[in-house]
């Protein structure tokens, strides 16, 4: 895992020019943040007497009880903070460069060098609250590429690369299947995933003339990088776990709608599950089914898919889930802490604690109250967005 948030030009150019964005500088001078109520998401819980010391991009202290005069403050008196929404699954930007279709196991793609902070979509998530981002290849390949964890930000003036290589998307449900070139069936999907690795573990593609070198797969059976695997019946997920079980490697599912009905076997196996989006259409099963996996104590979160969903229905999968009887901190921790978690970076983001960078989100209301509009968000201490007062 490798963090950057680098301030010298050379050092900028050059990452650029080798296909790695790295956003920085821009953090304002120190200021403290009072008068808001504070959903942490995190050890701390919901603060409503605190405030917050913003130094250098990061939360330098959590104040309570005391006094600060050197420095200018933010008064969001009668307002709601919470941390930057974390989305670990989005196409943002790229959604029609992630696709290669010619090829149904593409190991080689690193997202972060096609992503894009002008796109009018990076404006659009920070609007709705997202921060971070783990940016990755679409299901129609059954291998698509690696993902990276970004901080978003609309120039590239502010925000981070958290990880450039983060996860191999591998893909078992029906958008990498096709008629028209391998794999045609679930069945020789794993199949053929298998003996690509097979191979390149015997060593027998080390010298391969093909512009596809799969890299991403080396990588794999290297344990440099876990798998994120897309399936959403159970069948697709029951396939996924006996892979996961072969290769005996760790992984993460995303997608999971019948996640529910192998929630036993997910626990055992500590497999965490990035859920699809609850839409407005049909919200009480997913909602209900995304509850057992939390009561069960697998790790869950909620993504958004975007640009293929709003990012605002990142908030609302939150707030159906607290309609089935889960807290609004809880609830509010699977777009927030628990997607951090599962891509391994909530040392840095995802909740608001004391050394971790200054992304967070200031509202109107209640998070979770769909009314409730966003005044500002900040990233790395610098407001990216400012809402209409």
């Amino acid at each position: 895992m490798r963090w950057h948030k680098l301030s010298v030009p050379l050092l900028n150019i050059l990452l650029v020019f080798s296909g790695i964005y790295v956003f920085a500088g821009g953090a304002e001078e120190a200021y403290l943040i009072k008068g808001a109520k504070i959903y942490t998401s995190g050890t701390q819980g919901v603060l409503t007497d605190a405030a917050l010391l913003i130094e250098d991009g990061r939360i330098k202290k959590i104040i309570q009880g005391e006094k600060i005069s050197s420095v200018p403050v933010k008064d969001y008196s009668g307002k709601t903070i919470t941390p930057g929404l974390v989305d670990a699954h989005s196409y943002v930007s790229g959604y029609y460069r992630l696709l290669e279709n010619t090829e149904p196991i593409i190991s080689d793609l690193i997202t972060g060098a096609v992503f894009d902070p002008s796109n009018p979509e990076v404006k659009h998530a920070l609007e709705s609250g997202v921060t971070t981002v783990n940016f990755v290849p679409r299901n129609e390949n059954l291998v698509g590429g690696i993902s990276s964890v970004l901080k978003l930000s609309t120039d590239f003036s502010s925000g981070s690369i958290l990880q450039d290589r983060s996860f191999l998307k591998i893909s078992f449900n029906g958008e990498a299947i096709r008629s028209d070139r391998a794999p045609t069936s679930l069945m020789g999907a794993e199949k053929l995933l298998s003996q690509k690795m097979g191979a390149i573990k015997a060593g027998s593609e080390q010298n391969r003339a093909n512009i596809f070198q799969q890299q991403g797969l080396q990588l794999l059976l290297n344990g440099n990088l876990l798998p994120m695997i897309a399936a959403s019946s159970s069948t697709e997920i029951n396939t996924t776990l006996k892979w996961l079980d072969e290769w005996g490697m760790k992984g993460v599912i995303v997608g999971g709608e019948e996640a529910h009905l192998l929630s036993p076997l997910l626990k055992e196996k500590n497999v965490p599950v990035l859920l699809s989006p609850i839409l407005p259409s049909y919200p009480e099963k997913l909602a209900k089914n995304a509850a057992h996996l939390v009561s069960q104590g697998i790790k869950t979160a909620f993504v958004s898919h975007m640009p293929e969903a709003d990012p605002v229905n990142l908030r609302f999968s939150a707030l159906m889930l607290y309609h089935q009887g889960v807290s609004q901190e809880e609830a509010l921790k699977t777009i927030t802490s628990t997607p951090a978690q599962i891509l391994g970076v909530a040392e840095l983001v995802g909740s608001i604690a004391e050394g971790k960078d200054a992304d967070f989100v200031v509202w109107e209301g209640e998070p979770l109250d769909l009314g409730s509009r966003i005044l500002a968000v900040y990233v790395n201490g610098r407001a990216v967005f400012q809402g209409k007062k």
